[in-house]
């Protein structure tokens, strides 16, 4: 599938995935503090797995900023092995990370006895269906968290629910960048804006 990039788009989104992994780290904190004093399951499953989306976004970040680097000095015209190894290498790591992190947030919604964490095998020559799998595994936790919102209508709730929201919406959008050039940049606005409201909600309650 052929992905349009705006020209003038190049770099920022490098810039995307370092801002949200820097992000994902603090949420992360955050969520670690709260399992610390709770010690419930879901702050704990909600710290691994924004550690590990974190970790994905971030070697995801050094790859992307060596291939912009590289389409500025050589202007497009790539040192076709060493990017060809250093690109899929960082996305499979990206793959795995997300998809674990993914799987955790979707569990952190199950009973804790009956239901064990979820768990799919992940296999597939360059992870082709990556964002379709990843909105399915995000499409439980939008649901419970929407549904949460509705049940309290409160701005905590709001926050998360908003937030696993504009994440799977990144991932929905990312199916169809091959349609037009900008997809790909409201994608990337959709998973900065995703990330920021959970760090927001957790700020909130741990100043309580």
């Amino acid at each position: 599938m052929e992905i349009l990039i705006p020209t003038r788009f190049y770099g920022f989104d490098s810039v995307t995935y370092t801002v949200a992994a820097v992000i994902g780290f603090l949420v992360s904190y955050y969520a670690f503090k709260m399992y610390s004093a709770t010690s419930k399951r879901t702050h704990k499953y909600l710290y691994l797995s924004f550690t590990l989306l974190s970790m994905g976004l971030l070697v995801l970040s050094v790859a992307s900023w060596y291939n912009y680097f590289n389409y500025e000095i050589y202007h497009g015209k790539y040192l076709l092995d060493q990017y060809v190894a250093m690109d899929d290498f960082a996305y499979w790591i990206y793959y795995l990370c997300s998809i674990l992190g993914y799987l955790l947030l979707a569990s952190m919604y199950f009973p804790e006895k009956g239901f064990p964490l979820l768990f799919l095998p992940v296999w597939s020559s360059g992870f082709p269906y990556f964002n379709v799998l990843s909105l399915f595994i995000l499409s439980y936790a939008i649901f419970r968290s929407v549904a949460n919102f509705f049940s309290k209508k409160n701005m905590n709730s709001f926050l998360v629910a908003a937030s696993f929201s504009l994440i799977g919406l990144y991932h929905l959008l990312l199916v169809f960048t091959s349609f037009s050039r900008f997809v790909y940049v409201i994608a990337h606005i959709c998973l900065g804006l995703g990330f920021f409201s959970l760090l927001v909600m957790l700020a909130k309650v741990s100043r309580k």
